[in-house]
């Protein structure tokens, strides 16, 4: 009678866990876009980053949606760029170089951390998507 009682209870446990898994997904991951973004040093130039999450439920596949507006974002050089609560950063014209971005949100191993980078140009060099460069180093038509 005990063991059947055993088995009843072990198989509930086992039925509840594994729907706890199905219904309860766990952040893994977070990837924030994009993860770089360079600026002219000139204040009030913003760009919007987006965190997408990456959730594991138990046996099931993982799954990603957005946690843009869930994740705590930090710039780690507020004289360079501020971040709000939505992930949109903004230059604030008076120091340059690189400012680092994260995005962080508690998840199942603990607090899950993403980087990204926002570069300002000291004055001078030309702004490109992929980086500063300084004017002496562009080749000008003929």
């Amino acid at each position: 009678m005990s063991v059947r009682r055993y088995l009843q209870g072990s198989l509930l446990l086992v039925l509840a866990l594994s729907l706890t898994d199905c219904n309860s997904p766990s952040l893994v991951s977070i990837a924030v876009t994009p993860s770089a973004q360079y600026f002219t040093l000139t204040s009030g130039l913003t760009v919007q980053y987006s965190a997408i999450g990456t959730f594991d439920q138990g046996n099931h596949p993982k799954t990603t949606q957005d946690i843009t507006d869930e994740v705590t974002w930090k710039s780690n050089s507020t004289g360079m760029v501020t971040i709000s609560a939505t992930g949109l950063a903004t230059t604030t014209g008076q120091e340059y170089g690189t400012s680092i971005i994260t995005a962080s949100m508690n998840g199942f191993t603990g607090l899950i951390t993403a980087t990204a980078t926002a570069n300002v140009c000291a004055p001078g060099q030309i702004v490109s998507s992929t980086g500063c460069t300084s004017s002496s180093s562009v080749v000008k038509a003929k």
